[in-house]
């Protein structure tokens, strides 16, 4: 399985999410993945951080040896590094190469921009992101981020994308992962991969409940990865969405502007067929995660 990822990673930026770094580490720790491409966005903070995070991450990972370009800085940038990696590797994969983007989908727009076959040389495309109904916790609303922050390249990606399966910020709600989990999961573990873990993802426990009230966090984009590799833990559902820039400017897949007239023909309207995959295997896929993190060897 060839994998390139694609993400906002700022794994080692206060206040900022973790999920992304532990999405790569998935993968890392998962028998049969080669990661043949890491490419970086704008999302969870500037393309600048994210870029210093990820060159960090590569090298505590030991990852030099594997292709990296860095990638969109804003809604827009489309014709950067990371899109022309992303058509080189698409082209040497051929029919084999899986796509895990986890922030803006601006890499991807910028990739087709450049060949408009690009999609049609990609196996499969696994997304974060999106939501079908408000996520609404004990503080308040958790508004929606990878679709919404570029969402002309997220409408590109879910109409032109072939076999897209989106892990979207509903569907994870099935799966908390509370501070006793990782303090379990840990116990004892002195290992380097293990310290670094939990280093960075407890400020993100403090986080979550002051601004949300969660007494936990959801590791939106390991679930992404985990789908990609694992999908035995989830039930498919391929359901029929109609979307519009305007409702993914909200990060919904829900489009309020639907118009059934004849005028809707003129409208960014558009008919797609998508897999929203849910949880099924919760307990066993919390587990999962934490040992395929653990096989890492630093």
């Amino acid at each position: 399985m060839k994998v390139v990822i694609d993400f906002d990673n700022t794994f080692y930026t206060s206040n900022r999410d973790v999920d992304d770094a532990l999405a790569l580490m998935y993968l890392l720790g998962s028998e049969g993945v080669e990661v043949v491409g890491i490419t970086s966005t704008f999302g969870n903070a500037s393309v600048e951080e994210v870029d210093c995070c990820t060159l960090r991450l590569i090298e505590e990972l030991g990852l030099q040896e594997v292709p990296y370009a860095k990638g969109a800085k804003e809604n827009g940038d489309y014709l950067t590094p990371a899109s022309h990696l992303l058509i080189e590797l698409a082209k040497k994969y051929k029919g084999e190469l899986i796509i895990l983007a986890l922030g803006s989908m601006s890499n991807l727009q910028g990739a087709y921009l450049l060949d408009s076959t690009f999609y049609q040389k990609v196996k499969q495309i696994v997304l974060m992101g999106g939501t079908t109904e408000p996520l609404m916790f004990a503080k308040q609303e958790m508004l929606e981020l990878n679709f919404s922050c570029d969402p002309q390249a997220t409408y590109n990606v879910l109409t032109k994308g072939q076999n897209v399966s989106i892990m979207t910020g509903n569907n994870c709600l099935d799966l908390l992962f509370t501070r006793a989990d990782y303090e379990q999961a840990f116990l004892g573990n002195t290992s380097k991969i293990a310290q670094l873990i939990q280093k960075y993802s407890d400020p993100w426990f403090v986080d979550n409940e002051l601004e949300y009230g969660i007494k936990g966090f959801y590791n939106w984009d390991s679930l992404a990865a985990a789908y990609l590799v694992d999908p035995d833990y989830f039930v498919d559902e391929w359901q029929d969405f109609t979307i519009s820039i305007n409702s993914l400017s909200k990060g919904s897949l829900i489009a309020e502007d639907f118009d059934p007239t004849s005028y809707s023909d003129s409208k960014p309207l558009r008919n797609v067929r998508l897999n929203t995959p849910h949880i099924k295997k919760s307990n066993k896929l919390r587990r999962e995660l934490f040992d395929r993190w653990l096989q890492i060897k630093l």
